[in-house]
């Protein structure tokens, strides 16, 4: 249906860059477990949305970033210490990938009429936008904020805190990070989801074999 699509786009994303691979896989696999709870069951009911919609948000949020320049792919300069061209070059970028990751998978719900691509699309769209305002790429806020958009963010934000990123090979601890994400509540994040999500990822365990996981996960897409 659409579990070979799915396979086809991550092998793609790995190929092209397995930091952003990786980061995906973590952003889903943590995704999955929440989905496995009744706090996250009622979630994806509210957000209208299926559990294998919810958990392939996760892994294409990023998927946009196939069709980024290398130099910009691979930059391992922080932002502030980025020349004014590079750095204005970069930030486009940056703001632009949830709406080519959108476009990508848009691609598919055209071909095929399936609104399974459609209601993931929108959630990735919308995954950096903040609670508050003053995010990107539509400046939406509160409940403009599709909630499957709205839990993806925070998520999201675990994962970068607490991985590895190229410009940043120092990663936090799980309670450093969710320390740091709590102060972010009802400013950048879902004041009430947010405070559940993160009450689930104090008690996550170790990430499991990354790739082990996709392989079993995938077999909920055929």
């Amino acid at each position: 249906m659409y579990g070979q699509e799915i396979q086809q786009l991550l092998k793609d994303l790995a190929w092209v860059d397995d930091v952003t691979y990786y980061h995906s896989l973590k952003v889903a696999f943590l995704m999955s477990r929440f989905a496995e709870t009744l706090t996250g069951k009622l979630m994806i009911k509210q957000a209208w949305v299926t559990r294998n919609e919810w958990v392939a948000t996760g892994l294409l949020h990023d998927i946009g970033k196939l069709r980024w320049p290398r130099e910009v792919l691979f930059s391992t300069t922080l932002l502030k210490d980025m020349e004014i061209a590079e750095l204005s070059d970069s930030w486009r970028y940056i703001v632009e990938h949830p709406l080519a990751s959108e476009k990508i998978i848009l691609e598919f719900y055209e071909r095929t009429g399936n609104r399974f691509w459609e209601r993931i699309a929108k959630g990735v769209a919308a995954h950096h936008e903040n609670y508050m305002g003053g995010g990107y790429p539509y400046k939406l806020k509160g409940t403009e904020i599709p909630l499957l958009a709205r839990g993806l963010q925070i998520f999201d934000r675990f994962a970068a805190l607490t991985g590895v990123k190229r410009y940043r090979m120092e990663s936090l601890e799980s309670p450093s990070a969710i320390k740091e994400m709590q102060n972010m509540l009802g400013c950048i994040f879902d004041p009430y989801w947010g405070e559940r999500i993160l009450d689930f990822l104090a008690g996550v365990e170790v990430t499991p074999n990354l790739d082990d996981w996709i392989t079993e996960e995938m077999k909920n897409f055929d």
